[in-house]
């Protein structure tokens, strides 16, 4: 009988062992052709994915908003968006929490042969705005031009930035504010950036690199799986140190990831190099909930509600 115990012990051992050894998996929702794709991508060739323990499951939407609602859903366990939506979310009861990753912002560009030269040039143009009335880039510029011109400014014609982007190529427009990545093609096309976002986050008085953007996680998903999310971190961060560097592992790390990012030819894959590097912070930094309390009274003033709910921000511990 003791020996029959035994058996059975060593096999639950084995049977738990075996179980803590399978990868957990995380589900993230991606938007094809997004930059958060070509870190998941680093990670999984540097075997970042293998060390942590971890398997990426992708859930790929067409869109930024089919991958907030299979959060919402729970058909993906971490999204890419702004804290903004994590905290309009949160304050609207569903658990929440936003772990900043990165600066990314995108610039407002007009042909090289603009006259413009400021935002007051633009009054009685034709502009255009990635995203929508919301999207982050529209509300950090609308702040700007209450502080610099003193009015708001006329709603542009939003729509998606690859539209945006030949409507501008195309003379369709006098201006268009576009994420950043295309904002980095269009450089390379020979336009410029009227109002740098870095410049215009500086002259709100928020210290560039403004880590607006991160990952949205649930709350019950993190109390289940206590250790994945820090793995999850870990491994990105790595990513981003990779991509982020200099040398032949660096060149061999974005040559690889060169089709995820549709680079149609050296001049674009080095733009959109140098872009990315700029836009690395922290995984997580406490200071971003200090820039996001000040950035959410701002709003206020242009009749935004970013009000920021308790807890919103993750410290960095489960629930």
């Amino acid at each position: 009988m003791v020996r029959i115990a035994g058996i059975l012990a060593v096999l639950a051992w084995l049977t738990q062992a075996a179980t803590a050894a399978q990868p957990a998996t995380v589900r993230l929702c991606l938007v094809k052709y997004g930059a958060l794709a070509w870190e998941i991508e680093t990670a999984r060739r540097q075997g970042l994915e293998r060390a942590a323990n971890l398997r990426f499951a992708i859930v790929e939407m067409a869109n930024p908003a089919a991958c907030e609602v299979a959060l919402l859903a729970g058909a993906a366990d971490i999204l890419f968006t702004d804290w903004i939506w994590v905290a309009r979310q949160r304050g609207a009861g569903q658990g929440l929490v936003f772990v900043p990753h990165n600066a990314h912002l995108g610039d407002l560009m007009v042909p090289a042969a603009s006259r413009a030269r400021s935002l007051a040039d633009l009054a009685g143009k034709r502009i255009g705005a990635a995203g929508g009335p919301n999207d982050k880039n529209w509300l950090l510029l609308r702040l700007y031009a209450r502080r610099s011109l003193g009015h708001d400014l006329d709603q542009p014609a939003f729509a998606a930035p690859p539209l945006l982007a030949e409507e501008l190529e195309s003379g369709r427009l006098d201006a268009a504010l576009v994420y950043w990545p295309y904002a980095a093609r269009l450089a390379v096309k020979g336009f410029r950036p009227l109002l740098p976002m870095r410049q215009l986050v500086a002259a709100l008085g928020l210290q560039p690199p403004l880590p607006m953007l991160g990952f949205a996680v649930s709350e019950q998903w993190m109390a289940r799986f206590p250790a994945v999310l820090p793995r999850f971190l870990e491994a990105l961060g790595k990513a981003d140190a990779v991509l982020g560097g200099d040398g032949a592992d660096a060149d061999a790390a974005w040559d690889a990831i060169r089709p995820l990012a549709a680079a149609e030819n050296d001049e674009v894959a080095a733009a959109l190099r140098e872009r990315f590097r700029q836009g690395i912070v922290p995984h997580w930094d406490p200071s971003a909930s200090w820039h996001a309390a000040r950035l959410s009274l701002l709003l206020a003033d242009i009749g935004v509600d970013a009000a920021i709910p308790a807890g919103t921000f993750w410290n960095g511990t489960t629930p």
